[in-house]
């Protein structure tokens, strides 16, 4: 029965492209610690070590689409996954110890209790399957450069003694804690900003309710406004309709003035008319009937 298939995400591949491309970048000419770094970054986007095949596979038909052309050889590739599960094992190894050092949970939450001052909520207390996992690769950082020596040693590595490897051990878990509290520094730091970003929230929030709060007044006002302004709009409509039909009415009045005042302009011509024709006849009589009839009366 064959092995099964490697099948990876978009994701996976995504950051596995990436990655050779920066390794590449990086070390140019270093197949050994560009092939670590490759182990590396596949086991933290998969969460495991494959074979020296699987290696060869990915630099032969995804590397290329990166950019990347190197083909280290099988032998190469074969020591660089050798060196990751030397490092994997002494990971585990040393997460275990230092397991086995740290305090139980209710040890732990006791003494955050204590630490905590008063009325305060004290921190949750670190899980113990957590800080391995989180120790493993903290760990496998700090015993990469010994495991790298060895590797390039020439010939055939003595063995390590007990006090070496007790040395080693020591010097990981103290550079372990020294993560761990750094990790816990960074964990009340976070709680700190996460205190001020709610804090900074709520003051948000009370000033967007503020703001709420005035632009429904503003609207109630503009509603009370409008309805005042309607009432005025009604009324100076009624106020143009009476001052047009006063027009009306003042157009009629003018008219009917101006015609009385033709009829009499006409009424006063004819009678000018009958007085000039009454001097005339008045005249005429005058004329025939002589000066002597003027004298003897």
């Amino acid at each position: 029965m064959g092995r099964p298939r490697i099948e990876w995400n978009v994701a996976q591949l995504r950051a596995i492209m990436d990655a050779l491309a920066a390794l590449n970048r990086d070390f140019p000419l270093d197949n050994t610690r560009f092939l670590d770094g490759l182990v590396a970054v596949v086991r933290a986007a998969t969460g495991r070590v494959y074979g020296a095949t699987a290696y060869g596979r990915l630099l032969r038909d995804v590397a290329p689409q990166a950019g990347v052309a190197r083909r280290p050889s099988t032998p190469t590739i074969q020591a660089a996954v050798l060196r990751a599960q030397a490092l994997e094992r002494g990971a585990v190894e040393a997460a275990a110890e230092a397991t086995a050092l740290m305090p139980s949970t209710s040890d732990a939450r006791e003494t955050a209790l204590l630490r905590s001052p008063a009325g305060a909520t004290p921190a949750a207390p670190f899980d113990v399957a957590q800080v391995r996992v989180l120790l493993a690769p903290l760990l496998r950082e700090a015993i990469a450069p010994l495991h790298a020596l060895l590797a390039a040693a020439p010939g055939t590595p003595e063995p390590v003694s007990a006090d070496a490897q007790q040395l080693q051990r020591t010097t990981a878990l103290e550079d372990a804690h020294a993560r761990i509290r750094r990790l816990e520094q960074e964990m009340a730091e976070l709680r700190r900003e996460l205190g001020q970003g709610q804090a900074a929230r709520d003051l948000a929030g009370e000033h967007v309710n503020a703001l709420l709060a005035d632009l429904r007044e503003t609207i109630a006002a503009s509603g009370r406004d409008s309805g005042a302004l309607a009432h005025a709009a009604q009324q100076l409509a009624g106020t143009e309709k009476f001052l047009k039909a006063q027009n009306v009415a003042v157009r009629l009045q003018a008219s009917a003035e101006a015609e009385a005042l033709r009829a009499q302009n006409r009424q006063l011509r004819e009678r000018i008319d009958h007085l000039l024709v009454d001097n005339d006849r008045y005249r005429r009589t005058l004329a025939a009937r002589g000066p002597g009839t003027a004298e003897g009366r």
